[in-house]
């Protein structure tokens, strides 16, 4: 018996299983190698931990070669001792027909190893993640927290485990359907959001072709024009104010501005100037991207310098930590819906003007409503459109190129009067008085009444 190296014994018999299994276990960091007296090269090493694995030497070309080994396999799983055997048997077979048997596992070895590296950076949640820190933040997405509610909820999760080159059209539409049945809108934002990641693969060269490709929006959403009606808008704006804040004066900036959910969200301190009752939108916050510099009303001051209690001077307005901005929107939605059914529970001649809830409503359509409202009140469409920031017909054509008056003292005029109507509405709501708010909205009086019928 001699030594193989520092603390290896080795031995020469026939291999069987008797002889495999007598074999002693050796000490720590101690290996046991049996060679066949039958088949020159093939040997079972025991380890110190009591593994027996079989194993063939070999070697290609001249003597002058250094001998190489290859493991055939661990004893008992899967190899017998004469499976072992006859498979040392084959691979010397191979190496007289000039293969190098160790060589070729190496070459496999490192070949499944780049291909797990090259699956592993073709994965569709890398990818995924590389497109919205690069696109969605890196050019600043005003979408940015949708887009990573349907990446995270629905995009990632239909698509685990999947390399971009391994999305094909039909997994594409069978993902979009299994979301459609949860929800419509949340299938066409996935569609929508899939359709242009895979875009900005191909311009980039990350993938050839889309899947998207001839995919049309799975579901047609109709154009939304709920308007909620002066009482419906005083309702919401005094149940509103059961909420805690910051969300109670969220809600009623909402329909005191006309802007955004999210661009009210937002709202920083470095944005306002209180002095001049001014909010100035950075283009970076807005949809068009183009700045929007808004008068506040008398009613937004007020809630804002409520807010500006501790005299902040950066950061968040409408913050519960003082340092990001408020989220969770879908469950403040829900908390706001629960206060409107709870407000209408407590006032009878509401309720019974427009039932126990109100009819479905998004946030959004606060935005409208002060629209409808400014028309009601007389207000023109070009001041509308300059409250909401909105690029429409005040600068086509050859007017959006020299027209740049930006209506600053109308869209003053115009939110103020919207302010006036909001709370005079909700204080004679406040009292029960619903006759009195239908007797103040410019929509009800100016509406046509029918001829009196001839006698």
């Amino acid at each position: 018996m001699t030594g193989e190296r520092s603390g290896s014994r080795r031995s020469v018999t026939r291999i069987t299983k008797s002889s495999v299994e007598a074999l002693a276990v050796p000490p720590p960091g101690g290996r046991t190698v049996l060679w066949d007296a039958e088949v020159k090269g093939f040997g079972v090493r025991v380890s110190s931990g009591g593994d027996r694995t079989y194993v063939l030497r070999y070697q290609v070309g001249g003597r002058d070669e250094k001998q190489r080994q290859v493991t055939i396999g661990r004893h008992g799983s899967p190899y017998t001792a004469e499976q072992a055997r006859r498979r040392a048997l084959e691979l010397l077979a191979s190496v007289r027909s000039g293969s190098d048997p160790a060589a070729e596992r190496e070459s496999a070895r490192v070949a499944k190893a780049a291909e797990v590296d090259r699956r592993a950076e073709r994965m569709f949640d890398v990818l995924a993640d590389r497109w919205f820190e690069r696109h969605v933040k890196g050019d600043g997405l005003r979408s940015l927290k949708d887009v990573e509610g349907v990446l995270e909820r629905d995009i990632k999760p239909a698509f685990a485990g999947l390399t971009a080159d391994e999305i094909t059209k039909g997994k594409v539409i069978e993902a979009l359907e299994i979301v459609g049945e949860r929800s419509r809108a949340a299938a066409n934002k996935m569609h929508k959001w899939l359709r242009q990641m895979f875009n900005w693969f191909v311009e980039r060269g990350v993938v050839e072709h889309s899947p998207l490709d001839r995919v049309r929006r799975p579901h047609v959403e109709p154009a939304r024009k709920r308007v909620l009606s002066l009482l419906e808008v005083a309702t919401v704006w005094l149940a509103a104010g059961e909420l805690p804040e910051p969300f109670a004066s969220f809600y009623r900036l909402l329909i005191l501005t006309g802007q955004r959910l999210r661009e009210v969200a937002g709202m920083q301190w470095a944005e306002l100037d209180l002095e001049r009752a001014e909010w100035l939108l950075p283009g970076s916050r807005t949809k068009n991207k183009n700045e929007h510099l808004l008068p506040l009303s008398t009613q937004a001051m007020s809630i804002v310098q409520a807010l500006n209690g501790r005299g902040a001077r950066s950061g968040p307005v409408l913050t519960t930590d003082g340092r990001v901005s408020i989220a969770g929107f879908s469950k403040l939605k829900t908390a706001l819906d629960e206060c409107v059914a709870s407000a209408l529970t407590g006032n009878a001649p509401a309720a019974l003007r427009l039932g126990s809830v109100l009819p479905h409503w998004v946030v959004h359509d606060l935005r409208r409503s002060l629209a409808t409202g400014c028309q009601s009140m007389g207000i023109t469409m070009e001041v509308t459109e300059a409250v909401l920031n909105q690029v429409g017909a005040r600068r086509a054509g050859v007017r959006g190129i020299y027209q740049l008056y930006d209506y600053f003292d109308e869209k003053a005029d115009a939110l103020q009067r919207w302010g006036d109507l909001v709370v005079a509405a909700a204080d004679e709501l406040a009292k029960g008085n619903v006759e009195g708010v239908l007797a103040i909205d410019p929509a009800r009086r100016t509406r046509r009444r029918p001829p009196a019928a001839s006698q």
